[in-house]
């Protein structure tokens, strides 16, 4: 039997349970019910031949418009460059102090000629006064005397070597030949007369083309044997070489490589005979 003392704990009901409460739909915005919407119809697709007689009148307009604009400009643009036309252009420094200059090449249809100046060898273009044609190595006046120059209008400018064209390249050699040939004494005696040992194993001949050292002692005893060169022709018959050839060849292959060590055209030149 139970403890009557133990008191019997039941649990009573205190009242009607409360719902739990739901969760507050006021903050979601619902839209109200709207049926059935239509469907929107599919468009027809556009020409495409009117697009592109649409786009070809656009591009017709913008290029009248650009056309209008560019001839402002180029107006504005000729007009600048018809005034430096105008204005003479300066002489280059380089043929300050040249006096004489030979023909190397002439185009008498535009009377440009290309010729080379006596004192440093240097290339220039030239504006000639006459349509008659110039022949290789003819000798003008380019000094600053202005009544001198009889043949030349005016010094164009210089002249690069890498833009010239075949046949004056290939003229080259003989128009510096010819040069030498004219002032042949004064290369005898300045460089087959003076010319010594560079080092214990290099003559000075040696800087010729095609000359060795057993060619180059060879010359050096032909000298020995006279003293000095008397001429050109001595110098050919005693050595057995061309003289004016070979000195011709060397200047050109300095025209042609500024590197090139020692250079004979700036011990040699401005011939002073």
């Amino acid at each position: 039997m139970s403890d009557p003392r133990r008191r019997r704990q039941i649990k009573t009901p205190s009242g009607p349970k409360k719902k739990a409460a739901g969760p507050d739909l006021s903050k979601y915005k619902l839209k109200s019910a709207t049926g059935r919407q239509e469907v929107p119809k599919p468009q027809p697709k556009p020409d495409p031949s009117q697009q592109r007689s649409g786009g070809r009148r656009g591009d017709q307009q913008r290029r009248q418009g650009g056309g209008q604009r560019g001839g402002h400009h180029g107006g504005r643009q000729g007009g600048r460059g018809q005034g430096r036309r105008d204005q003479p252009r300066p002489e280059p420094e380089a043929l300050k102090t040249e006096t004489y200059a030979r023909i190397l090449e002439h185009d008498d249809g535009t009377g440009i000629a290309t010729a080379m100046a006596e004192k440093s060898l240097a290339f220039c273009r030239l504006k000639l006064k006459g349509s008659e044609a110039m022949a290789l190595n003819q000798r003008i006046y380019i000094g600053k005397d202005a009544s001198k120059r009889t043949d030349v209008a005016a010094i164009i400018g210089m002249a690069h070597l890498d833009k010239m064209s075949n046949m004056a390249r290939q003229d080259l050699p003989n128009l510096v030949q010819l040069f030498i040939e004219e002032h042949a004494q004064y290369f005898v005696d300045e460089f087959y007369n003076k010319a010594g040992p560079m080092s214990l194993k290099q003559h000075s001949y040696e800087l010729l083309p095609d000359v060795g050292p057993v060619k180059a002692r060879n010359m050096v005893k032909a000298r020995d044997q006279v003293g000095v060169f008397a001429s050109m022709d001595e110098l050919n018959a005693l050595a057995k070489v061309k003289g004016a050839e070979l000195l011709a060849q060397r200047f050109v292959e300095e025209l042609e490589d500024k590197t090139l060590m020692p250079r004979l055209t700036e011990l040699l030149l401005p011939v002073t005979a």
